[in-house]
C-alpha cells in the first residue's frame, strides 16, 4: 500500500470512522489551525458535516483528491503560472486553489492587517496607520525583487523535474550513451537558456512593478517569510513582544473574513451567516 493510500485509510479510520461527514484536506498543521478558526467564524456548525485534515503538503493533497474525488482540498497557489492553474484545475476538480500566494497573504498587507489590529493596539501607534504602512513598505523594494526571482526560477526548476533531471541519467538500471546523455542535456539546455531565463524575469519584473499595492502583497511576494521576517518583527517593535504563532492565530481570529474565500464556503455548503 502507497503511502497516500494509508494516509487515506487513516483518516477514513481515525476521523470519518461511521459517521459520513465530509472530508477537507489542507497542506500542513499552520494551515488546519487558520481553516478552523476562519470555518468557526464563517459558519458555526460546520464540524458537523466536515472534518479537517493535513495530508502533509501540496503534492500529497492532489493525489488524495484524486483518489478520493468526493473529498475537498485546499492549496495555497504559491508560484504556480496560469498554465498549472488552469491545469489543476481542470483536472481536480474538487480542488480549491487559494486565491493568494499563501495564507499569510492574508496578514502583509497594510491596509487588511490595520483592519484586523484591535482598536487597543491601533492605539499604540503614534501615527496610526501611516506608522504601520511605512514600517512595512520600507523593505518592500527588495521583497519585490525577491518575488520576479522566485515566480520565474521555480517553474524552471519544475520544467527541468519533469525532463527527468537528474533521475534520467542516474540511474543505474538505464545509464545513457554519449548520444543520449546529449540528447538529455540539451533538453535541460533548451529549457534554461539563459537569455530566455533572464527575459522572463525582466517581464515578470515590470509586470509586479506595474501592479497594485493589494496585487502585490496578496500574489506575488513571499508572503509565509515576509510574514516571519518582516510582519512579526514590525508588530513586535511598534505593539510588544509575543510569539509568531500566537500572533498569527490572533490576527486570524480578528481578520475580516476574506471575501475572496467565499466559493470555498460555498463549494462546502456553507450557511450563509
Amino acid at each position: 500500500m502507497s503511502s497516500i493510500d494509508e494516509q487515506i485509510k487513516n483518516i477514513k479510520t481515525r476521523l470519518v470512522g461511521a459517521t459520513g461527514v465530509n472530508v477537507l484536506l489542507v497542506e500542513g498543521t499552520d494551515d488546519v489551525d487558520a481553516f478552523r478558526i476562519l470555518l468557526d467564524r464563517r459558519s458555526a456548525g460546520w464540524e458537523k458535516k466536515w472534518v479537517l485534515t493535513h495530508a502533509g503538503k501540496k503534492d500529497a493533497v492532489i493525489k488524495m483528491l484524486r483518489k478520493e474525488p468526493n473529498w475537498q482540498g485546499i492549496v495555497d497557489r504559491d508560484e504556480w503560472t496560469d498554465e498549472e492553474v488552469e491545469q489543476h484545475q481542470t483536472t481536480v476538480s474538487n480542488l480549491f486553489l487559494l486565491p493568494r500566494f499563501c495564507l499569510e497573504s492574508y496578514l502583509i498587507d497594510p491596509n487588511e492587517l490595520w483592519q484586523a489590529l484591535p482598536e487597543k493596539q491601533r492605539n499604540k501607534l503614534a501615527n496610526g496607520y501611516d506608522t504601520l504602512e511605512t514600517a512595512i513598505k520600507q523593505p518592500l523594494p527588495n521583497w519585490l525583487r525577491h518575488a520576479v526571482l522566485w515566480h520565474a526560477i521555480n517553474p524552471l526548476w519544475r520544467k527541468m523535474m519533469s525532463l527527468g533531471f537528474t533521475n534520467d541519467v542516474l540511474d543505474p538500471q538505464k545509464v545513457p550513451d554519449d548520444d543520449a546523455l546529449l540528447k538529455r542535456l540539451q533538453s535541460w539546455q533548451d529549457v534554461v537558456n539563459t537569455h530566455a531565463a533572464l527575459s522572463k524575469v525582466q517581464q515578470l519584473q515590470d509586470i509586479i512593478q506595474a501592479s497594485p499595492h493589494e496585487e502585490q502583497f496578496s500574489r506575488w511576494i513571499h508572503a509565509k517569510r515576509f510574514y516571519s521576517l518582516v510582519i512579526h518583527q514590525i508588530l513586535n517593535q511598534l505593539l510588544g513582544q509575543r510569539t509568531e504563532k500566537i500572533r498569527r492565530t490572533d490576527l486570524f481570529r480578528t481578520l475580516p473574513l476574506p471575501v475572496d474565500l467565499e466559493p470555498l464556503w460555498q463549494k462546502m455548503g456553507l450557511v450563509t451567516p
